[in-house]
């Protein structure tokens, strides 16, 4: 059966996706690849001056002690990851806008196949992180984020990747640790007792996690275990801000697959008709000419 503005329903819908892919693949690249960190202005905000100024004013490291190189190293990954995954879908978009414009009946079928390949993935994470949010997948990303930080975080300052990766998230969001600031009870590499102006101090919890950073040597919010971002764990913050508001997430999914469905629909009634075409071109040309 004939749909009415399937060709340009296809390559209207490709096309916007491979002009906003593009766009997603070229930031993640550029900074990836070519350190550009402008792109990221808006997503660190002043966090890391914030926390720079809290180091300086402590004195427990040197003005300037992270810098926006810090930043691009700490989500180098997942940029790759976003880059890898954009090209990967920009390769399909193009596939269905050249199935749509160059009538190739070939290309339709290879690009409903991708589609159809990509629903059942995504249909498969939708099953994983809903149903099972507290087992399976996120549990071992659990798991993994308290690891990092009972083995690899040192503090305020520190010189590995690791540290500076949870002092951006814990003064971004506003919350400690990956359950809140018992995950560093038993931490190997923090160092819990520092001196400030002078003033030897035993933290209870990173400094980082104090409701406000400190604007001096006064070190007595890491002391105590009552503050609001020391009792507030960062992977519910996380899950909140990305996929955790299940009205908004299951709009954006809900409408993301019926227009896959669509462009499958679309997509094969296009290849039924070009290949039609095709074969009602070549029987034209099997009749000899009359002179």
């Amino acid at each position: 059966m004939a749909l009415p503005y399937a060709r340009v329903f296809v390559v209207f819908v490709n096309s916007i996706y491979v002009f906003l892919l593009l766009g997603l693949v070229g930031v993640a690249l550029s900074v990836y690849i070519m350190k550009i960190t402008s792109p990221l202005t808006l997503y660190k905000g002043s966090v890391i001056s914030d926390i720079n100024r809290a180091i300086t004013a402590t004195g427990l490291g040197p003005e300037g002690y992270y810098d926006d190189s810090d930043l691009v190293t700490f989500v180098s990954g997942f940029l790759l990851v976003v880059a890898v995954a954009g090209l990967f879908v920009l390769v399909v978009a193009l596939a269905g806008c050249c199935g749509g414009c160059c009538r190739n009946s070939g290309i339709s079928k290879l690009y409903v196949v991708a589609l159809i390949l990509m629903l059942v993935v995504e249909l498969i994470m939708i099953i994983v992180i809903y149903g099972f949010n507290n087992t399976l997948m996120w549990g071992s990303i659990k798991s993994t984020m308290t690891t990092v930080v009972m083995s690899k975080y040192q503090g305020l300052v520190g010189n590995n990747t690791e540290t500076f990766g949870w002092n951006f998230i814990m003064a971004k969001y506003q919350c400690c640790g990956v359950y809140g600031y018992s995950d560093f009870k038993e931490a190997s590499a923090w160092r819990s007792d520092v001196v400030a102006g002078g003033t030897p101090y035993s933290l209870s919890v990173p400094i980082v996690c104090c409701d406000q950073l400190p604007t001096s040597t006064d070190l007595s919010c890491a002391g105590a275990t009552t503050g609001i971002n020391a009792n507030k764990g960062c992977f519910d913050e996380l899950w909140k801000l990305s996929v955790g508001s299940l009205p908004m997430a299951l709009l954006g999914l809900g409408v993301g697959v019926c227009l896959q469905i669509m462009l499958i629909i679309a997509s094969c009634d296009l290849s039924s008709k070009d290949k039609k075409r095709i074969h009602s071109h070549s029987e034209d040309a099997s009749y000899p000419v009359k002179k």
